[in-house]
């Protein structure tokens, strides 16, 4: 009997032994979150496309003033007439209404090199008139052309000013033959111009209205 006492009692020990030693370091027994879960690189991202220009050349001549005062004055003349703008195959034929940019002429000046981008042409003028007119030019220009052109109108007697992305060059002087006030006017914005040419006619807030139909 004693002797079973005894090896109780050492089994028990050694228990008691067994528990002590397994007791908490306190310190922890999993890898630290960093290593289990390890910080992702964030994916690339592509750039945001580009918005489309918020612009569009018009196609249609008499849309350029439908609901203005300008149907009622220069709208009201024959509109591109051939026995003004010539017909194709003519030495001096203009090409006008909605037509294609072509290449500019060898030797040409930066107004013709503008001009030949043009994709809107319109021309307003009774054959029979000797002088009074009006013609609207748009197209996209290339701005290695168009800034040198702006820069060099003031020496031509222009007055320009700039607008936000709108550079606008005008003159308006009195014809010695006729004694009535001929004009030109251009505006280049966001790659597009307008050239407006006229003579004999009073075009109060035109290129406002050009403007707004070029730039919904």
């Amino acid at each position: 009997m004693k002797a079973l006492l005894g090896i109780s009692i050492t089994l028990l020990a050694v228990v008691l032994t067994g528990c002590a030693g397994a007791q908490s370091t306190g310190q922890p027994t999993t890898a630290p979150p960093s290593a289990a879960h390890p910080t992702m690189s964030p994916e690339p991202t592509s750039p945001p496309t580009p918005e489309p220009a918020a612009y569009a050349i018009p196609a249609d001549c008499a849309s350029l003033i439908a609901s203005t005062p300008f149907t009622s004055t220069f709208g009201s003349w024959p509109l591109n007439d051939p026995a003004v703008v010539g017909s194709p195959g003519d030495q001096y034929y203009t090409p006008s209404g909605s037509i294609s940019p072509t290449p500019a002429p060898s030797g040409a000046t930066l107004l013709q090199s503008m001009l030949s981008a043009t994709e809107l042409r319109c021309v307003w003028r009774d054959p029979q008139a000797d002088i009074t007119n009006m013609s609207v030019e748009i197209g996209e220009v290339d701005p290695a052309i168009s800034a040198p052109y702006l820069q060099s109108l003031p020496a031509d007697g222009f007055s320009c000013t700039q607008d936000g992305s709108a550079e606008t060059c005008e003159k308006f002087t009195t014809d010695t033959k006729y004694n009535v006030e001929i004009g030109e006017t251009v505006l280049v914005r966001d790659g597009v111009f307008i050239r407006v040419s006229q003579a004999n006619v009073s075009t109060p807030d035109l290129m406002d209205t050009l403007v707004s139909d070029v730039w919904k």
